[in-house]
């Protein structure tokens, strides 16, 4: 849900979260607007999406036991477009002790195009490897950010596409992280066009 857009109806917030739960994503970021839009309908959020205040943190081990580490940023209170000083201070002081912990830091928002452009050109002691946005605002297919420290991604409101992100080398903290493109990552948007089959049990869902 973006700011401002219509509350879907319960049916299609039951439905929506059934999907989700199908999709079986790894991890997701359950705004606050979508949480209270959700509970007026007394629907349970898919497992995947929490809200910061549920979960602020979490991890996910791949294959080869490298742990991805998922960090949610609290949605801005009402009213409020951008992060302030004393958010972003409490975030990067965040991001330093959780990055000890994992290979690679994600941070979720949903601040919106101009609260996460904000957060970036502030240029932070400490920032996300990766930040994926969502909320207002246009999509963006890995723009390398902050002095080369983080990528930012957010996908199309439109729909019908999916970012994907490969990382071809960890970053080494004991050096400042600098990304660049194609030395160790590769950002794409991918069109789900009519090559795509539907899937038939989310059909049925939503239609």
């Amino acid at each position: 849900m973006k700011p401002g857009d219509p509350v879907p109806s319960d049916t299609e917030l039951e439905g929506l979260a059934r999907s989700y739960d199908i999709i079986r994503y790894d991890v997701g970021l359950l705004g606050k607007e979508e949480a209270q839009a959700l509970k007026e309908a007394g629907v349970k959020a898919d497992a995947s999406r929490k809200t910061f205040q549920e979960s602020q943190f979490a991890v996910a081990t791949l294959k080869d036991g490298a742990k991805v580490g998922f960090l949610r940023l609290p949605s801005l209170r009402a009213g409020r477009d951008i992060p302030s000083p004393e958010l972003i201070k409490k975030i990067s002081t965040s991001i330093k002790e959780k990055r000890k912990e994992v290979k690679l830091l994600v941070a979720l928002s949903d601040w919106g195009w101009a609260g996460e452009r904000e957060y970036l050109a502030q240029n932070p002691e400490a920032v996300p490897d990766f930040l994926f946005g969502s909320g207002a605002g246009s999509g963006i297919n890995g723009r390398i950010q902050a002095d080369g420290r983080c990528v930012w991604v957010r996908p199309y409101d439109k729909g019908r596409t999916v970012n994907e992100v490969q990382v071809y080398a960890w970053p080494d903290r004991s050096k400042p992280v600098e990304w660049k493109e194609p030395d160790n990552l590769r950002s794409l948007s991918i069109g789900l066009g009519d090559q795509y089959e539907d899937n038939k049990e989310i059909s049925a869902i939503l239609h």
